[in-house]
């Protein structure tokens, strides 16, 4: 038998006793991944009393719609022993005392995520807020902790924060975090910010291989918002493929289906869907059923307005479907000529007077009437622009267009869109001019581009206009456009309505949580340069 020499079994011996560490911290990094992998979507409610069940932090929306959480730690007993302990707003000593003693980092973490709940709960917000951010400030090397601490802010309306959180994660892991670039996306995308939020997005969902369902039902959401129906229905068909129990993807892209001229389609999806759930056992949300019924009584009001049409021309009467066919409302040749003369003098009048006239409310759901050829143009120019093919894309949709009488909105919308990728924008902006003339308030997301082309284009009047339509229409739901209102009025000069936007902007951002600093900052900016040049020269000396 051979002998060891006792360097050698020093070696062994150390080997041995280094082993049962090294299982440990490879156990440790393998429930972590667990614990990411099992991430699902928790109550979050903001502000308190929002009708919100499994809610995230944005206002009023379902869980499938937003922030994904999971907890740092697992439950254990001791921390159901502090959740009894700090009911009804007490149990804040008890938290920091055992914050104090903590036996290791992630523990106190998670105590102080608790601790800024129960704040919260208690009604004292601000303090909850101060805490999480003292924990943002930290500097340490823990991507969770961050992303954790992110979900906290979020869910508390600290949207600006929780970016700054979820940022900090993702460049701990260089990227490679595909939970904090989902919840990075739906936090900018509450804040307007869609371009770096489809960057998020689509982050998330490279990062999972093109399998993570809330991911592509997000960016569907992102998509409908900007106005790109066409992208919208291909994202949420591919979350019905990942997930096909997603109610609120299906209710999503059946409403879409329809206004954008397939109800027939839309209400199959929901058939499709209302199948799965009873093949499965479960029970359809309500809701699917309401969007039915909304689908149903928009299209049949559309036949009757169809047929009324058809009488008018004395063409009789004809279900929506046999019009839809045979081309269209009235005949698509016969009225493609009035259609492009009427359009080529909306390009002719003055872009500032149809930017202020096109003010009315807002309409509900109104399924489109589009004819057959038409319709078909429209599939195949989305296919080609998808697959990056900008120059076939422009001449299907003009074709599409033309085959509908000289306009059909969402390929007059995508057009423009398309044409500003191209760098086309005075084309771009034509289009999409002719769109708010004649539907701006049913899609008044068309003001907020064609403020950014009218902006790059040195138009600042034009532009102003535009971005003051998008705020009146839509600034509720994104406050980001009285930033753009702003900054477009200050470089005009006009620096008094410069200053109503930011107040404006920052009103908003308080009732949803928080301002930021920088929006502070500029409001006090703008109100020296508006004291600045309210003040007489001769005062001024």
């Amino acid at each position: 038998m051979k002998k060891f020499s006792a360097t050698k079994l020093a070696f062994a011996l150390a080997v041995c006793a280094l082993a049962p560490c090294a299982r440990a911290q490879t156990q440790g990094v393998k429930d972590e991944a667990v614990r990411e992998r099992r991430a699902t979507t928790t109550t979050a409610n903001e502000p308190k009393g929002e009708p919100e069940s499994k809610t995230d932090a944005a206002k009023g929306e379902p869980a499938s719609k937003g922030v994904q959480t999971n907890k740092a730690e697992p439950a254990s007993s001791a921390s159901a022993e502090v959740k009894d302990a700090s009911k009804g707003g007490g149990g804040a000593d008890e938290l920091r005392a055992q914050m104090a003693s903590a036996a290791s980092p992630s523990e106190r973490a998670r105590l102080q995520r608790e601790l800024a709940e129960r704040l919260a709960e208690s009604g004292r917000k601000s303090e909850a807020v101060e805490l999480l951010r003292s924990m943002l400030s930290e500097e340490r090397f823990d991507p969770p902790f961050f992303y954790n601490t992110g979900n906290a802010l979020a869910r508390l309306g600290e949207s600006d924060a929780a970016v700054e959180a979820y940022r900090k994660a993702v460049a701990q892991r260089h990227g490679n975090y595909s939970r904090a670039q989902h919840n990075l996306g739906v936090v900018l995308t509450r804040l307007g910010r869609w371009d770096e939020a489809e960057e998020a997005l689509k982050a998330a969902l490279r990062l999972e291989n093109y399998t993570y369902a809330e991911a592509s039902y997000n960016l569907g959401r992102l998509y409908a918002l900007r106005g790109e129906a066409g992208l919208a229905i291909a994202e949420w068909q591919r979350t019905l493929r990942l997930k096909p129990d997603h109610a609120d993807a299906a209710i999503a892209l059946a409403r879409t289906l329809a206004e954008d001229g397939d109800p027939e389609q839309g209400l199959a999806v929901l058939d499709s869907f209302n199948a799965r759930m009873n093949k499965s056992g479960a029970v359809a949300p309500r809701e699917v059923a309401v969007a039915r019924g909304e689908i149903v009584a928009a299209t049949n009001v559309a036949a009757d307005a169809v047929r009324e049409k058809s009488s008018a021309y004395g063409g009789g009467t004809k279900p929506l479907a046999e019009v839809r066919g045979a081309g269209g409302v009235a005949g698509e040749r016969g009225a493609s000529k009035n259609m492009a003369e009427e359009r080529g003098a909306a390009v002719e009048r003055n872009s500032v007077a149809v930017l202020r006239e096109a003010r009315a409310p807002a309409k509900p759901l109104r399924p489109l009437v589009v004819g057959k050829q038409a319709y078909s143009l429209l599939m195949s120019a989305r296919a080609a622009r998808a697959e990056d093919r900008a120059g076939e894309a422009v001449a299907l949709y003009r074709r599409a267009i033309e085959a509908n009488g000289g306009y059909l909105a969402p390929a007059d919308i995508e057009l423009g869109y398309t044409l500003a990728g191209m760098r086309r924008n005075e084309e771009a902006a034509a289009v999409l001019l002719a769109v708010v003339q004649k539907e701006g308030a049913r899609y008044p997301v068309a003001f907020y581009h064609l403020g950014r082309l009218y902006e790059h284009l040195g138009r600042l009047t034009e532009a102003g206009e535009a971005f003051a339509r998008a705020a009146e229409l839509m600034g509720d739901a994104s406050p980001q456009f009285f930033v753009d209102l702003s900054r477009v009025r200050e470089r005009e000069g006009r620096y008094a309505d410069a200053l109503a936007a930011a107040e404006q902007y920052v009103r908003l951002a308080r009732e949803s949580g928080g301002v930021p600093g920088w929006a502070n900052e500029r409001v006090n900016s703008l109100r020296k340069k508006v004291e600045q040049n309210s003040t007489p020269p001769s005062a001024k000396n």
